[in-house]
């Protein structure tokens, strides 16, 4: 799962850590930085896609950003990456949105309000389902 390129990364991109830089609206960013890791960036990518996305957007989109994710990197000199390798990373760090769903969701409405935890739970279960995470994970270990 952590093939590739390595990066740094925020671990715990939700839509609750970004800001926007109300006066200039040109900057967005992420705070609360607990979480950083160095890891394929696509964990972040999927943790938002699968966790903060509605479904029907995440569906519609999904294929077509992680192919553009992979132009971006190789724009920037990191590497020729495989779109079809990144996509199964992209599938496999599905599981690390879901995971981080969940746990919030355990937590009640101690880190986040229990609607939307459970909101992010309920996307990242659906991704997991479309992805075929489980099949490809099972064929990966087999």
């Amino acid at each position: 799962m952590n093939d590739g390129p390595r990066t740094l990364v925020h671990g715990d991109p939700h839509l609750g850590n970004l800001f926007v830089d109300v006066p200039g609206g040109d900057r967005t960013g992420f705070l609360d930085w607990a979480v950083l890791g160095r890891s394929p960036g696509i964990r972040d990518v999927a943790y938002v896609m699968c966790d903060a996305i509605p479904t029907d957007v995440r569906r519609g989109t999904e294929r077509k950003l992680v192919e553009r994710y992979c132009e971006v990197l190789a724009e920037c000199g990191v590497g020729d990456l495989d779109p079809d390798d990144v996509w199964s990373g992209y599938r496999l760090f599905a599981v690390y949105s879901w995971v981080a769903a969940t746990a919030t969701v355990a937590m009640g409405s101690k880190w986040q309000p229990l609607e939307i935890g459970l909101a992010g739970t309920e996307r990242a279960t659906r991704a997991i389902k479309d992805l075929d995470t489980v099949g490809l994970l099972e064929s990966q270990l087999s």
